[in-house]
């Protein structure tokens, strides 16, 4: 098991305040329950440039169906994303929070995503609304990698200028990073396609 808390600061790090960030504006949802599919349509602006996005997805549940639409609209620019898959997800009433009846009581919905070696990382969300809480997990699950594997990219690249300017205090730190990095899943297909640009192919 590996620390995401250390990926996550180490991201922050290399990005250096440049972030993949999604903000979640509206929402429409229907389900046909006899056959146990939901259609989503998530409307999201880029919290950096402003720019609105529109996420499409269907599955046997709304975390489903979302997961699948933010894979679907995103792993054509970041690929690893292509390696993880949901592994668990539950809803806990905070009854604590909630007041005469409870059903205002904040909602913590935990996600769990298995990345390309079966390896779980766990995410969570908590608001007043369960469907809250849940869109929000999801974003920031598939942030987590699009970032890891942005960092990754960056710091690849920089290994390989050290290397080449024979810097071999920064290939020790970078070579650090990058074992760090690759904890979260497999970044194989993306670095292959790195070095087949590198090579002109």
């Amino acid at each position: 098991m590996y620390h995401k808390e250390a990926i996550e600061e180490l991201v922050a790090e290399v990005l250096d305040g440049t972030p993949v960030r999604y903000s979640v504006d509206s929402y429409q949802v229907s389900e046909v329950i006899e056959v146990g599919r939901v259609v989503l349509k998530c409307g999201l602006h880029d919290a950096k440039t402003g720019k609105e996005i529109e996420v499409n997805g269907e599955g046997v549940g709304l975390v489903d169906a979302f997961f699948n639409g933010l894979i679907g609209l995103l792993s054509a620019k970041h690929e690893s994303l292509k390696t993880i898959r949901l592994a668990d997800f539950a809803v806990k009433a905070q009854v604590e929070t909630g007041h005469d009846a409870r059903t205002d009581s904040a909602a913590e919905v935990t996600l769990r995503v298995a990345n390309s070696e079966g390896v779980e990382t766990p995410f969570s969300s908590t608001s007043q609304s369960v469907i809250r809480s849940a869109l929000q997990v999801v974003l920031g699950a598939v942030e987590f990698y699009c970032n890891s594997e942005r960092a990754v990219i960056e710091v690849y690249r920089a290994l390989q200028r050290a290397k080449h300017e024979n810097r071999y205090d920064s290939v020790a730190l970078y070579t650090r990073q990058l074992t760090t990095l690759v904890e979260a899943t497999s970044y194989t297909d993306v670095l292959d396609k790195i070095r087949n640009e590198a090579l002109g192919n």
